[in-house]
């Protein structure tokens, strides 16, 4: 490695350390106008500008340019295999219908809200770009990717109930997925390619190839990584069982990215199989190890990201067309606008009243639509005239919705009397259980996972005493045959509240 080069990652480290400090500082002094990704994007942009001020070294200044591969092949991976691993399984599958609907037909709303309303301002040649069909369905398609980490940073201090975190959060990540396959579709038609009806249907038959393959690479690793943990003695060597699930789940994403699917949404739905089945087969000791190396491999992926998206701002050569950049932050809020209230008022005309998302979750749902990193990256692998344009207006707009509205968020839901609730609130006044839950509980679990001896008992133990467990991990069956278990109970509340306690106790939860 040369100098350059070695002084460049003390500088990323460097970055990253003071970013990271900072926003300890600033969570224990409660400020949040500014939180962890804005912290670690102005001390990016700090540097970068320094750097581009003082420093005559073209390799330092190239060193520390944004580089695609790098954020598509090695960080961003980690970072949405955190998010399935990670996210609140009953949460997500709760409301997986909520934010699926937002999450496809939003993407596809705003995706042609932004894409049209971008042709229809250059056919009058009001922005002074000459953009062609194409670059405006790429920009309406990467433009239209929500940034699941700003979403995660300032929904956990906030520490909003988990059906609100769950359904924007899922959101986000979902369609993250699905604007990168929309980009990589249209990526695929040439440069003077014209909107026409053959046009249209070809661009359809090609994302659902995509992404349907690419969910089905994923599960199939996932389902294969439980298959695998379920049936070899392995539970004695906990970093080899955590080895297993992170190599075969990175596997999911290069075959898919080798045979031309999306690696992204490959291991996004890997994750999520990963948590809901392979997690169980783990040994106690490998099951705190793998989750929190999966996340802290992630969080130091995306301080990278964003201290790397700062330094963006000064490494690379902009060409900002205002207007254009006006127009789409317009554009941005208005598809955002007709992509949740409308939806949501599908979602409640389909759903009984007591199913119903409320006006406030609605308003937040459109306020909390954060452009970051994902946008950026995607556009920075456009390769034409147009292709720093849009770039630089990409760039702005995530500035701008980081900034202005993430940090607006919290006096927001503070207005709105929705942060720092407790957590078991539930975004609809009810929630019980679907069919999926019913099949995966009765057909799946018992195929993917060991049977957790001792659950149906405890079950039926709190629903006959007024004696809560205390317990943070329920253990495979085998692991019941030495009696070296203890179940520790006290006696804290009534019937009710235990079995509503008891249900979301996310080390028991049995979905």
């Amino acid at each position: 490695m040369s100098a350059i080069a070695t002084i460049g990652m003390v500088i990323f480290f460097l970055l990253m350390a003071m970013a990271v400090l900072t926003s300890y500082y600033l969570r224990s002094r409660k400020v949040m106008l500014v939180h962890e990704t804005g912290t670690s994007i102005i001390f990016g942009a700090i540097v970068g500008l320094i750097i581009s001020i003082s420093s005559s070294s073209e390799e330092l200044k190239g060193f520390v340019t944004f580089k695609k591969e790098v954020f598509m092949l090695v960080l961003l991976p980690q970072i949405i295999f955190e998010s399935g691993y990670n996210m609140r399984r009953k949460a997500f599958f709760k409301n997986a219908p909520s934010f699926l609907l937002f999450a496809f037909v939003g993407t596809l709303i705003s995706m042609f809200t932004i894409s049209f309303g971008l042709m229809l301002f250059v056919k009058i040649e009001w922005i002074g770009v000459n953009l062609t069909p194409r670059d405006c369905l790429i920009f309406g398609s990467l433009i239209s990717a929500t940034d699941p980490v700003s979403v995660l940073a300032i929904f956990t201090q906030l520490k909003v109930n988990r059906s609100l975190f769950a359904n924007v959060f899922g959101e986000s990540v979902m369609n993250d997925a699905i604007a990168i396959v929309l980009v990589q579709t249209f990526l695929k038609f040439h440069q003077s390619s014209e909107l026409t009806a053959y046009f249209i249907v070809e661009s359809i038959g090609l994302f659902l190839g995509i992404f349907l393959g690419s969910i089905a690479i994923g599960s199939l690793f996932g389902f294969l990584t439980a298959l695998l943990l379920k049936h070899i003695k392995i539970q004695d060597f906990p970093l080899l069982e955590s080895t297993v699930t992170f190599l075969l789940a990175w596997m999911s994403f290069f075959l898919a990215e080798e045979i031309g699917l999306s690696g992204i949404a490959s291991i996004l739905f890997c994750g999520i199989i990963d948590a809901h089945y392979s997690f169980n087969n783990l040994s106690e000791k490998s099951q705190h190890l793998t989750k929190e190396w999966i996340h802290l491999t992630a969080f130091v992926s995306e301080t990278f990201v964003f201290v790397y998206l700062g330094l963006a701002a000064f490494s690379f050569t902009h060409s900002f067309k205002w207007k254009l950049i006006l127009l789409s932050l317009l554009l941005c809020l208005i598809s955002r606008a007709l992509n949740i209230f409308p939806l949501s008022f599908v979602h409640n005309r389909l759903r009984n009243e007591k199913m119903q998302i409320s006006s406030k979750y609605q308003f937040v749902f459109w306020f909390a639509g954060l452009r970051g990193a994902i946008a950026f990256a995607l556009s920075i692998i456009l390769e034409d005239e147009n292709s720093n344009i849009l770039m630089s207006t990409t760039l702005t707009i995530v500035f701008f919705t980081v900034f202005v509205l993430g940090g607006f968020t919290n006096p927001l839901l503070k207005k709105l009397d929705l942060a720092f609730k407790d957590e078991d609130e539930p975004l609809y006044k009810q929630q019980k259980k679907t069919r999926f839950l019913e099949f995966d509980k009765k057909y799946l679990k018992p195929l993917f996972t060991h049977q957790r001896y001792g659950q149906r008992e405890l079950e039926s133990l709190t629903e006959k005493t007024f004696l809560i467990p205390v317990v943070k991990y329920v253990p495979a069956y085998h692991e019941f045959q030495d009696e070296s278990w203890k179940i520790k109970l006290e006696n804290e509340q009534n019937n009710k509240n235990l079995r509503a306690g008891f249900e979301e106790d996310t080390e028991l939860e049995d979905i």
